[in-house]
């Protein structure tokens, strides 16, 4: 991940994480970044998100490959909206969309990955895992499988490890 987009997404999150933790929040819009071909980044923009943060991400949303989607039509057709960004799918049967749409109602306002191979990202470290892992499958298809983990466990993009973990917290 780029500098630019961690310091992106972490400016948005700490301002919408503070100020939808003090009191529930409905959530209005999906903040989607494609513009990484390792990871589309969705992000929750709640009713009560500060104008300067929203404002924020309205201007995001006219770059190539962003857009704010409302959460009725996000939650309607987010297989539609994620799956192109999904190059190959290493995770089938896994409800990775169902787990997106329990993250993005659980956090208000954290970022989470759907990753080029299907997976989940919620960590630095696993963004940075989908960027090897597309680079290397990039550079050999074939290789590429041939490294892919034997255990659930050694993944760490396998939503077996992200989802149960991150909805069952506190």
């Amino acid at each position: 991940m780029s500098r630019f987009m961690a310091l992106l997404i972490c400016s948005i999150s700490i301002n919408l994480i503070a100020l939808n933790s003090a009191k529930a929040a409905e959530l209005i819009e999906i903040f989607v970044d494609a513009r990484d071909p390792a990871y589309v980044v969705v992000q929750g923009v709640y009713d009560n998100t500060p104008q300067s943060a929203w404002k924020e991400m309205e201007g995001y949303a006219q770059l190539p490959n962003v857009k704010l989607v409302s959460w009725v039509n996000f939650r309607k057709k987010a297989l539609a909206i994620l799956a192109p960004y999904v190059r190959r799918d290493d995770y089938p049967n896994t409800q990775v969309i169902q787990g997106v749409l329990a993250l993005l109602l659980k956090y208000p306002g954290r970022p989470f990955g759907v990753t080029w191979n299907g997976g989940i990202a919620s960590t630095f470290f696993d963004y940075q895992t989908a960027a090897e892992t597309w680079q290397s499958y990039q550079k050999d298809p074939k290789a590429y499988v041939k490294a892919l983990p034997r255990k659930i466990a050694d993944d760490p993009l396998h939503p077996a490890n992200q989802l149960p973990g991150l909805l069952n917290q506190q």
